[in-house]
């Protein structure tokens, strides 16, 4: 019996086992196994003599130089290719190289008369723990820029680069892997990717949806009950890793494995919007952090940007950028979007993003001092935002949204501090817009009071993923108390139709974003419940749309009634299953039904 035979044999003995996992690039993927050797290599202190530091410094200086010229190569080629997301990341990377941290490893070899490998550790094992130390999970997960950039340090002295070859069609688990490592990595097309760290926002998932690798974070010490070459799907859509697929589950995704799209027959239609079987039209929207990923976006049916994180232009705690750069940035995505529109939230952080400082660190960051609550606390940092965002809306359209409120003072104060910038340009002769205020409801106590908030802001924007977490006390990062995070519970529906019913009694839009909006799963229910207008990440549109042609508005107004006569997220599970199954099955990518879905 051949080796290979034995492995199948092997495989097909072993029980299927599902993990659950965060989804951060979209896509499935089937394949063996490879654990990616990740560990960091360790470097002795050298001693030095007097006579050898100057020898030392010069040796440095040319592992930097090297390094400067391999990341603005990089840089180069990726802009040239249009994709500036890259592009930008390995700027960041440049940009530390030509900060103050090389003049601190310097000093380090020269004061402690050390080889550079061991300063280089030194400074930056320093920057990364401070970088970990942050609270917002979306700027701690940068710490793999600073270990990205040491290691290239490194590798420019001698040391050996991570082996990445040989990894063809197979699935990569790792602890990290920092944005050079998937880089290389997609070299050999590897099926995808499964790591223990890292959300949406990381660089290292950004690459990954930049190189349509499907990939998963949340995976904690897979190594510890599978093997090297098991067969294990990577369920990029919906966040789950399937360990020794049965034949049947193999044969559901099996579809989707030479082309993680689903079917292009929208095409010929991303001109002409999207519609519902019975003719209602529904708006898509995209959310994009970058001008160029709209190109994609608008191409796939994508009507406008429903949503811009403004805090994506925040590289470093405490680097805010200035009134004029951030209005140069918010005209070009308002450009990109062009008559359509774009939604900018204004920075939704907490204060140790603004802050340098380590000692504004907080505890629970979600429940604190962030979003509206600190730009109403420190309205100087809010003011040169709305500055900004007054003076980029000139001839183009763009709307603001306020993030994280929990009731109507929230808005009205912020509308104050709105109007007093706009006196303020227009006495100063800079010419303005008047783009639209709406609120993004996320809190409990947003919901309750939507009818009152919906009669003072000219939209509203209804986030999902943290609606969910702040209505069930749950947090979404954590796997411990994953099987809390539902977002089927009855009272998730019963407080999405709410602030659907809200603005429609008060005349203004809502547009659902979040991965609630973005699964074809969940669409039918919020179409039930109201939404006309959703805003997802650019892989989801072509799924989102290929559903919505084939319901009517009648079937899920009739679907949603029912499921809210059901008193538990399990019971409203097998209810939409066995209801797609029976009238939808064939709208609903291969696998999605049948997947656990919270």
């Amino acid at each position: 019996m051949t080796e290979t035979k034995q492995a199948t044999d092997l495989t097909h003995a072993k029980r299927e086992r599902r993990l659950p996992a965060l989804a951060v690039s979209r896509g499935i993927g089937i394949g063996r196994i490879s654990f990616f050797n990740g560990e960091r290599r360790r470097f002795f202190r050298l001693n030095l003599n007097a006579e050898q530091i100057k020898d030392e410094l010069v040796r440095f200086k040319s592992a930097l130089n090297k390094s400067v010229l391999q990341l603005r190569e990089l840089s180069a080629i990726r802009e040239t290719a249009a994709d500036q997301p890259v592009s930008d990341i390995f700027g960041v990377h440049l940009l530390m190289l030509e900060s103050s941290l090389v003049n601190k490893v310097e000093t380090v070899i020269s004061t402690h008369r050390a080889n550079s490998e061991w300063a280089i550790r030194m400074v930056l094992d320093e920057y990364a723990e401070k970088q970990e130390s942050i609270s917002d999970p979306q700027f701690r997960d940068k710490y793999l820029d600073i270990e990205d950039v040491a290691t290239r340090l490194l590798t420019a002295l001698g040391g050996s680069p991570a082996n990445t070859q040989n990894n063809s069609n197979a699935v990569i688990v790792a602890r990290d892997l920092t944005p050079s490592m998937i880089m290389e990595l997609a070299k050999s097309k590897p099926a995808a990717l499964i790591t223990e760290q890292g959300g949406w926002t990381s660089h290292s998932s950004i690459i990954a949806r930049e190189f349509n690798l499907p990939m998963v974070s949340g995976v904690r010490d897979l190594e510890h009950f599978a093997l090297i070459d098991d067969l294990v799907i990577v369920d990029g859509m919906n966040g789950e890793v399937i360990l020794n697929p049965s034949d049947k589950t193999i044969v559901e995704f099996r579809p989707l494995i030479s082309s993680n799209e689903i079917s292009t027959a929208l095409d010929n239609r991303t001109n002409k919007g999207t519609s519902t079987s019975d003719g209602a039209h529904i708006m898509i929207r995209a959310n994009v952090d970058q001008p160029e990923a709209y190109v994609s976006a608008k191409e796939n049916g994508a009507q406008g940007i429903g949503l811009f994180r403004s805090e994506s232009l925040l590289r470093r705690p405490g680097e805010v950028p200035s009134e004029d750069e951030q209005a140069a940035a918010y005209q070009r995505i308002a450009d990109a979007a062009g008559e359509q529109g774009v939604n900018i939230r204004t920075f939704d952080v907490s204060i140790d993003r603004l802050e340098s400082d380590s000692r504004s660190s907080e505890r629970n960051p979600s429940l604190g001092l962030r979003s509206i609550r600190l730009s109403l606390t420190q309205p100087a940092q809010f003011r040169i935002q709305l500055r900004a965002l007054l003076r980029a809306s000139f001839d183009r359209k763009i709307n603001v949204i306020l993030p994280m409120v929990s009731g109507l003072h929230e808005i009205l104060r912020a509308k104050e501090i709105i109007e007093k910038e706009r006196i303020n340009l227009i006495k100063d002769a800079i010419d303005i817009g008047t783009p639209k205020i709406g609120a993004m409801i996320e809190t409990p106590s947003a919901v309750l009071t939507a009818n009152k908030i919906a009669k003072n802001v000219d939209f509203l924007c209804l986030g999902t993923n943290d609606l969910v977490q702040y209505l069930l006390a749950v947090d979404r990062d954590n796997d411990s108390v994953a099987d809390w995070y539902q977002t089927l519970h009855p009272a998730v529906i019963r407080a999405v139709g709410e602030v659907l019913a809200a603005t429609q009694n008060a005349g203004i839009p809502t547009t659902v974003c979040g991965e609630m909006a973005g699964s074809p799963f969940y669409v039918p229910v919020l179409l039930g419940l109201g939404a006309r207008e959703f805003s997802m990440n650019v892989n989801s549109i072509q799924p989102v749309r290929q559903l919505l042609s084939g319901i009517s508005i009648d079937d899920t107004v009739t679907l949603v009634e029912k499921i809210k006569t059901l008193d538990t997220a399990d019971e409203i599970e097998i209810c939409l299953r066995e209801y797609y199954l029976e009238n939808w099955s064939g709208l609903f990518p291969p696998g999605l039904l049948s997947v656990r879905h919270r």
